[in-house]
């Protein structure tokens, strides 16, 4: 069980001891309280007494003249051993001299916490010598024994004095006790300038002045020894007395310790110049006052009530709280000479929890520097930096009572700080109102609700937010985060504009990519979603909604300004999820006004179905112009340039249908198409291979013709020896259908053929060029043959007429057939014609198609069942009974018709011209015809002369008069007596009809052909 008892302790040199039976030094009495053990190893080693040099070296016999040496520490467990070793001339046998010692073993709490415990201690009573014979057992103690307190007691300054101690020496001694005491390695040895018997005593009356100067904390731990011949450390003492001239300089043992030898004035290890140690310059002024040290002490012990043992024997806190102590009392000097260690420390104080109430005045001189600091804000001033960090922490503390006044004052210092374009205080300011977020919500509730603080400062604020962010999505979260925390912020334009600009910034640094406008458009989404939603319970809301609108609208729009289809990647199109929200989507559509916004947008979605949906079909072309479609099939096309294997091969043909007619497919440039991207030609093979089952490439009796014609070009041009490797048919050509086989064999063949008659297509040309060249030989002979008689009697002779071959004309046409393009009128868009030129006007009478179709080369035919005909069937003398046409469209409605006369021209452009009563029959209009005339439509790819076309040029004789017109017709030209009678087909539209193409009426097929129509 504790000890309650204050024990006893002595030691002396006798005939026998409690530990031993025979003379020497041993225990000779003891309370019944104390543990042998205990005594053994505590108390026995400092039972000790070592003989002042001095002394011994004269041999002072009288034991008076020996110093007594007192000793004191507080033990591990707090109990506090206090001791007194005299010295003995002469022992029990009178012939040695010897020591005795007795202890007091005061047990932890045996005593109150006093401020004055030490003065008991300075002034217990310890016996001189003990007789064994009294017995080994000593009372327990209820009390310490003491000696009357002196009557007069001197003071603190003039006890120093008379030791010869300054005040630059006492507060480095006063430093080295702290710093020893605090946790410091260092001992304490003391050689004071007095005679060596007065050494106790006067050190005695050095550590009273020295237990005063000390806060409570310390005077708990301050171990010492009166007396010493020598330094010496031990556990628990940590000031020492010690004999003149044994703090010798040379002691390698003391020469990291504190040294101060009073009587050479020697100090060592303790150096305050420029040190600043509020609590030592309070320390020496209280000397003389020591009521006010007695105010402070109890100050200082509750403040660190809380703080940790180690604070309670820390000097720094000391050196604070003296501090706060005296500016408590009025002392601003203080204030401004250590403000920045007085607010922290405040703050630091008030820290544990329940300290605000048991710290009342730590409280109060805290907002009393607040005030003191809000009144140099307002005088203009920026605060410091930790200054603001002091009272943004008390906040924590007591911000149920502070929080406007700190709202205040921070609003206050960042206009001043604005002002002052001080931006590193601004953003000090404002990490400050961020570190809290209870804080944050009430100081920016305040700002935003001023309509002028708004403008200067908050809108500044959250730009520099907003710059420092990375991405456009990040833009939205923040601005997402301000308007649901305080969704006042919408009825400032200023936070919209703000907003519009940042997201529009960092999505040009993206270059508005598909993925960067999905995130932000999904984003917005949300959020206008939401704030819908929240609408509904909380009017303020409702700004929002519509703000978050207006901001999706006006990001589609800019997207579509920048959007670039040849620079889309198909990774980027398939991220556009915002387009599978129609309703939304059809919404944004409906406000776009500018022309080029809805074609983009048209345009955009229609790839996006063609590359997002499973089985797209042509019907995603509806919506768009041909030239709109030629536009998204060419992004299309170079978007599939990496993916042309089966499963691509149905998004692939819709690259390929025809802009005017999305139901025909221009097979010829699939396969070219696939020859230039496709990995390798097996890939073309089994493309032929899986179109025979597609419905866009089959007829009833099998593959579209224009496919057929595209497939043989593609061996003929690209593949020629496809069919020589047994390979390719074993993996590929035998495993076609037999439409794709009867394709195969006619491209075999075709290759077969070219190759035994490599000329066979060049024989008209062998026989023309020939024909040709004899000619000229026979003239350049006749020219050699007269130039040799002299010329006298052949003057005026000339070649004979050269007479037209019959292969100049159209060989066994009955009828032929032009195109010509009408122009555009006022009120009528311009149209293309077929116009049917008939030998015989009976069948131009009978010529009423109601269906027809045009194919071009390599292309599926197109058919045409609305269309209107104009009929001029004249009779003439190669068919002299011939009816005129009836001037009905092929749906039986009457049509406007062209005058007809028995007699007239057909003009190049086709026109039907009256001709003139005084020319002759057959000679065409010398006049042009008007400019709003049709045209015919130029052979894409055929020859012409410089003469303009259907102009008719007439050869002349020598004499330079005209020769006969039928003399000599240019090529291809038109006997206009020999087809008088037309029927014109208008289309409609306008449509570029290439040369060689095919038009089908019924079961006849006509050739279009570029004509040059003649009179006679």
């Amino acid at each position: 069980m504790p000890r309650s008892m204050i024990q006893q302790q002595m030691y002396a040199r006798e005939r026998r001891g409690i530990f031993r039976s025979t003379e020497g030094y041993d225990t000779v009495a003891k309370s019944s309280g104390l543990e042998p053990a205990y005594i053994k190893k505590v108390l026995h080693p400092f039972c000790v007494y070592d003989a002042p040099t001095e002394l011994a070296t004269r041999g002072e016999k009288d034991g008076s003249a020996y110093p007594e040496t007192m000793h004191l520490l507080h033990l591990d467990n707090g109990d506090i051993l206090l001791g007194r070793s005299v010295y003995k001339a002469v022992d029990f046998t009178g012939l040695r001299s010897a020591f005795f010692t007795h202890n007091y073993l005061i047990p932890a709490g045996h005593e109150d916490e006093s401020a004055d415990r030490y003065e008991s201690w300075l002034r217990a009573s310890f016996d001189d010598q003990y007789d064994i014979e009294n017995g080994t057992e000593l009372a327990e103690l209820a009390s310490l024994p003491t000696h009357r307190a002196s009557a007069i007691k001197p003071t603190y300054r003039s006890t120093l004095a008379l030791l010869n101690i300054g005040e630059i020496p006492f507060k480095q001694l006063l430093y080295a006790v702290m710093t020893a005491v605090g946790g410091g390695k260092k001992k304490i040895y003391v050689s004071l300038d007095v005679p060596i018997v007065q050494l106790p005593e006067k050190a005695m009356q050095l550590l009273n002045v020295i237990y005063a100067s000390l806060p409570y904390a310390y005077r708990k731990q301050l171990g010492f020894i009166t007396y010493a011949k020598e330094p010496q450390s031990r556990k628990g003492v940590h000031l020492t007395f010690v004999e003149q001239g044994s703090l010798r300089a040379s002691d390698r043992s003391i020469e990291k310790d504190y040294t101060f030898d009073f009587a050479s004035g020697r100090i060592t290890n303790v150096d305050l110049d420029g040190a600043d140690q509020p609590y030592l310059d309070f320390a020496w002024d209280n000397l003389e006052r020591p009521s006010r040290a007695d105010g402070f002490y109890p100050f200082a012990e509750l403040m660190l009530a809380d703080m940790g043992v180690e604070r309670k024997v820390a000097a720094a806190s000391y050196h604070e709280l003296c501090v706060i102590y005296q500016i408590e009392e009025g002392n601003e000097s203080l204030y401004e000479a250590h403000k920045s260690v007085v607010l922290r420390g405040l703050l630091d104080y008030l820290q544990p929890s329940g300290a605000l109430n048991a710290k009342i005045r730590l409280s109060d001189v805290l907002l009393s520097r607040f005030d003191y600091e809000f009144d140099r804000v307002r005088q203009g001033q920026v605060p410091d930096a930790f200054i603001v960090d002091v009272f943004k922490e008390y906040y924590r503390i007591d911000g149920k009572y502070f929080e406007g006044k700190l709202v205040s004052f921070f609003l206050s210092a960042l206009n001043n700080a604005s002002r002052l374009s001080d931006q590193a205080a601004v953003e000090a300011l404002y990490d400050g109102v961020e570190s809290n977020a209870d804080f944050s919500y009430a100081f920016f509730r305040m700002l935003i609700a001023d309509s002028r603080l708004m403008g200067s400062l908050f809108i500044s604020y959250l730009e520099r937010k907003l710059q420092i962010l990375s991405g456009a999505g990040s833009v939205l979260q923040l601005i997402e985060h301000w308007g649901s925390a305080y969704p006042k912020l919408f009825d400032y334009e200023s936070f919209q504009a703000l907003a519009r600009q940042q997201l529009a910034s960092k999505l040009e640094r993206e270059r508005y990519s598909l993925p960067a406008v999905n995130t932000v458009l999904e984003q917005l989404r949300r959020i206008e979603g939401e704030s819908r939603a929240g609408a509904a319970k909380q009017h303020s809301l409702e700004g929002a909604a519509e703000f978050y609108q207006e901001l999706e609208l006006a990001l589609y729009r800019k997207m579509l300004a920048e959007m670039n289809l040849d620079q889309l990647t198909k990774e980027h199109l398939l991220s556009a999820r915002f387009f599978t929200h129609k309703e939304q989507l059809q919404r944004w559509n409906g406000k776009l006004q500018d022309p080029r916004e809805r074609t983009a947008a048209l345009k955009l979605l229609a790839l996006y179905e063609w590359f997002a949906q499973p089985e797209p079909s042509e019907r995603l072309f509806n919506r768009l112009s041909p030239a709109e479609i030629d536009d998204v099939q060419q992004a299309g096309r170079r978007l599939l340039e990496e993916q042309l294997e089966e499963g691509a091969w149905p998004r692939l043909v819709l690259a390929f249908l025809s802009s005017s007619d999305t139901e025909v497919v221009d097979y010829t440039a699939l396969l070219d198409y696939l020859h230039r991207n496709a990995a390798n030609k097996e890939t073309v093979y089994r493309f032929f291979q899986w179109s025979e089952k597609q419905p866009e490439f089959m007829r009833p009796r099998g593959f579209v013709p224009a496919y057929i014609t595209a497939i043989v070009a593609y061996f003929t041009k690209y593949d020629r020896d496809a069919f020589k490797k047994r390979a390719n048919w074993k993996q590929h050509f035998d495993k076609g259908g037999p439409a794709l086989q009867a394709v195969y064999k006619q491209a075999g063949r075709e290759l077969s053929s070219k190759a035994r008659f490599p000329f066979r297509n060049g024989k008209a040309a062998v026989i023309s060029s020939i024909a040709l060249l004899g000619i000229i030989m026979v003239v350049a002979g006749l020219l050699w043959s007269n130039s040799d008689k002299g010329g006298s009697g052949n003057e005026g002779a000339g070649l004979p007429e050269i007479q037209p071959s019959d292969e100049t004309e159209i060989p066994g046409a009955d009828v032929v057939v032009f195109a010509e393009q009408n122009p555009a009128v006022e009120g009528a868009e311009a149209t293309t014609s077929l116009v049917f030129l008939f030998k015989n006007a009976a069948a131009c009478a009978d010529f009423k198609p109601t269906v027809l179709s045009i194919a071009a080369p390599g292309a599926e035919a197109v058919e045409y069942k609305e269309f209107g005909l104009v009929a001029n069937c004249s009779t003439d003398t190669a068919s002299p009974t011939a009816p005129a046409g009836d001037g009905t469209a092929a749906d039986g409605t009457v049509l406007p018709t062209v005058s007809t006369t028995a007699t007239g021209t057909v003009e190049p452009a086709g026109t039907i011209v009256p001709m003139d009563s005084e020319e002759q029959a057959g000679k065409p209009s010398a006049s042009p015809p008007p400019e709003d005339q049709p045209t015919v439509t130029p052979v894409i790819g055929s020859q012409t002369d410089d003469t303009n076309v259907g102009e008719t040029e007439r050869p002349t004789d020598a004499a330079g008069s005209e020769s006969d017109p039928t003399a000599s017709a240019p090529e291809g030209s038109v006997d206009e007596q020999a087809y008088a009678s037309r029927v014109e087909v208008s289309l409609g539209k306008k449509v570029d009809i290439p040369a060689d193409s095919l038009i089908r009426v019924g079961e006849t097929e006509y050739k279009l052909t570029a004509l040059q129509v003649v009179a006679e």
